[in-house]
Parts: C-alpha cells; structure tokens; sequence
C-alpha cells in the first residue's frame, strides 16, 4: 500500500490532557508492578522460613506498607512534575 507523504502530519502536537491521561497511566503500571513484586516477595520469604498460611498474610500486609507509602510519593511526585509542566507552558 502506497502512502502519500503529503498527507501525514508533519508536527504531531499533545494536548494537556494527553499528558494527564499519560502520567495517570505510568503511575497505575509502576504502582502495580511495585505492590505486586512486594506481595511476590513477602509471600516467597515466608514460604522459605517455614511459615503457615496466617503468618504470611501477616507478614505481606507488613511488608505492603511501604509499598504503599512509596506508592503515594511516586504518585505525588509525578503529579507535581505534570503540574509545573503544564504551568511553564511546555506543550
């Protein structure tokens, strides 16, 4: 299929809206991937010591608190930087 290069744009242009929607987007994909290699690992750990099955829910609730807590740093430092982002007007 052939292609008329007079037809494609030539500038490709975000909106402040598109830079939310991307932000909100990486924050959901690294939060989860954090959370769930935190519950991976409290979970292996617990089945390495021995544990029964009471005990290591314990445990992957402790060890998801930070996770939890850097969760919500990550988030408000990602929504900080998109806020002075979209006040300097860089888009």
């Amino acid at each position: 299929m052939l292609v008329n290069a007079d037809n494609l744009p030539h500038e490709v242009r975000y909106t402040k809206t598109d830079a939310v929607i991307s932000a909100i987007g990486a924050t959901l994909l690294i939060v989860s991937e954090m959370l769930g290699a935190l519950v991976a690992f409290a979970w292996a750990v617990g089945s390495m010591l021995g544990l029964s099955e009471t005990p290591i829910v314990i445990f992957v609730c402790v060890m998801s608190v930070p996770g939890l807590v850097l969760s919500l740093t990550l988030t408000r430092r990602i929504l900080r930087v998109e806020h002075s982002l979209r006040d300097s007007g860089n888009f």
